[in-house]
């Protein structure tokens, strides 16, 4: 295997992590590893995810069609910049490189929709939305299968809560 950083060596130091469930690895040959010394695992595995997270983008922005968003109308962070640093400029950048964000934010978290804790406070009528919209989910996939009557009692429990909730 080839050093990562000069190409040219045999890689003879690996380094190897996990974020998030995801696996990244390092291999430089000696040259490479002597001369960054340290530094080189701390800046590619970052504790912030700022250089993980670049490494992972790297691959994404290669062409050009993937940049052509330019740059983004409230920070002027560009593709490049967000690839490079691993981090977004501005909460409007998600919006201007949605197409090149999405794909990277689903490969690292599994997701691009957060579905984490909610507060007591919020209870009751929370907690029945989210019922509703995982009973419609399935009720799709029933449809989907060509279940039927499955989906007929799904509908039925829809109905059932969306009533329920108006009456409140």
């Amino acid at each position: 295997m080839l050093c990562q950083n000069c190409g040219k060596n045999s890689a003879a130091f690996h380094y190897k992590t996990s974020v998030n469930g995801v696996a990244a690895e390092l291999h430089l040959c000696a040259d490479c590893a002597s001369r960054l010394s340290q530094s080189v695992p701390a800046a590619f595995f970052d504790a912030g995810g700022g250089s993980y997270l670049s490494s992972v983008m790297s691959d994404l922005i290669g062409s050009e069609a993937k940049t052509a968003a330019g740059r983004c109308p409230l920070c002027g962070a560009s593709a490049r910049d967000i690839a490079r640093t691993g981090k977004a400029g501005c909460a409007r950048c998600y919006e201007t490189f949605s197409e090149m964000l999405l794909p990277v934010i689903k490969r690292i978290h599994g997701n691009t929709h957060h579905n984490g804790k909610f507060p007591a406070s919020a209870g009751a009528e929370l907690q029945q939305r989210r019922r509703v919209e995982k009973l419609r989910q399935e009720l799709a996939r029933a449809v989907e299968a060509q279940d039927y009557e499955r989906a007929a009692e799904l509908r039925d429990r829809i109905r059932e809560l969306e009533g329920g909730a108006s009456r409140q």
